[in-house]
């Protein structure tokens, strides 16, 4: 579980799904089931235990399946990983509130709407490109942020989020902004709609949307 000679920081149960070695995208019938859950975290509980692993969380968990964590935790997660950006804000209330008590939210695909004329406009505004703007909605948001660090303009932009804020009537606006479609809906990883067991997008997430 080392990486060279290094603890592993953060471990997360990526998605609540057991996949198959070797599946078709979009799965055939028997390639997806549900995580044997209870006994997955109590193994990465004695990583923990073990000084193997720092931290360990959870990523693409709706409230019904964090909930059924928590009833049977005996580390709690500290960290849940969202898709979660300007359109999709699909954290609900009660998952915030319970997640802030318990673990760090981290949003990813948090660039999402980049090309919305109320998003540019608050950028141009503060000087800010669109992305750091998103990024740093997020942030005010009480969020962590995963974003691209891929070349030298975007590295920069990243460490110029910090020193600023969006003012409140810039950061209402850009709060409403209408919910879409979601970016990452698991359909190609776990949806068979003939076949099952998983057999719409509205499953995936516990028809919590």
């Amino acid at each position: 579980m080392r990486v060279g000679k290094y603890l592993v920081n953060t471990l997360p149960i990526h998605w609540p799904f057991v996949v198959k070695k070797g599946a078709s995208m979009p799965p055939k019938g028997g390639e997806v089931m549900e995580l044997e859950m209870e006994g997955v975290w109590k193994e990465m509980e004695k990583l923990v235990e073990e000084n193997l692993v720092r931290h360990i969380g959870i990523s693409n968990f709706t409230l019904n399946k964090l909930n059924t964590l928590l009833s049977f935790a005996q580390i709690k997660p500290s960290l849940s990983q969202k898709c979660w950006f300007i359109i999709w804000k699909c954290i609900q209330v009660g998952e915030m509130t319970k997640c802030s008590k318990l673990a760090k939210i981290m949003a990813y695909s948090a660039l999402g709407s980049e090309n919305d004329p109320i998003v540019e406009g608050v950028a141009k505004k503060l000087n800010k490109s669109p992305a750091q703007v998103l990024a740093k909605w997020a942030l005010q948001r009480g969020t962590s942020v995963i974003i691209p660090n891929s070349d030298t303009t975007t590295i920069k932009e990243n460490i110029q989020l910090f020193g600023w804020e969006i003012p409140n009537q810039d950061f209402q606006a850009l709060s409403t902004l209408s919910n879409q479609k979601r970016v990452v809906d698991g359909e190609d990883l776990f949806v068979n709609k003939e076949e099952g067991p998983i057999t719409s997008v509205a499953q995936v997430w516990d028809h919590e949307d």
